[in-house]
């Protein structure tokens, strides 16, 4: 099979994935029916995913491909607003629902997909403190690690708790709370 056929059949699964999540829970997601849906034999699914957990985990990093993005000419926290209103979106999207169901039940696909999707992205925004440290927006001796978990958790539990999605006035009074302690200049004057 040819790389290309092979990356169509993949995407038809996937799509079939996303698909059959609009319309029901993951625990109601079979294989013989993504299989069906995609067009193709449970043995070609089975070929690349071990378990449809494998394929809700895939299906969204490909549903998040490009969603996640930092915009470098914009200020931490304008970044930050702006990736936490995507995250609280993909969360709260079929498939982010999916996912959060995935992670509840197979920790080791969970550390799997810290590992491989999640850590390169938080990598991503140490990258954007330290950018912010160089441009003066930020005091260099703090916490990071406690300032990314404390803005993140909560999107995690409004979603997963509360079943509601952060909108973006929550998401900005959560990050200005959470820059306070480290901002050498006024939000107003960060953002601008």
């Amino acid at each position: 099979m040819t790389e290309e056929k092979t990356s169509r059949r993949q995407d038809c699964i996937l799509n079939a994935v996303a698909e059959a999540l609009s319309e029901y829970d993951y625990d109601q997601l079979t294989i013989e029916d993504i299989a069906a849906r995609a067009g193709v034999g449970k043995s070609t699914i089975y070929r690349w995913w071990k378990h449809k957990s494998d394929l809700v985990l895939d299906t969204f990093r490909r549903h998040t491909a490009s969603v996640f993005e930092m915009d470098l000419q914009q200020s931490l926290a304008c970044n930050l607003k702006q990736q936490l209103f995507k995250l609280s979106v993909a969360l709260n999207h079929p498939i982010g629902r999916a996912l959060l169901v995935v992670m509840a039940n197979h920790r080791e696909l969970a550390g799997e997909f810290f590992k491989h999707y999640l850590l390169p992205r938080r990598e991503e925004t140490y990258a954007l403190i330290t950018l912010a440290i160089q441009r003066g927006e930020i005091r260099a001796d703090y916490r990071f690690d406690l300032l990314l978990d404390s803005i993140y958790a909560p999107i995690h539990y409004q979603t997963i708790f509360f079943n509601t999605m952060p909108d973006e006035v929550y998401i900005g009074a959560l990050v200005d709370l959470a820059l306070a302690p480290v901002l050498l200049m006024p939000t107003s004057a960060v953002e601008s």
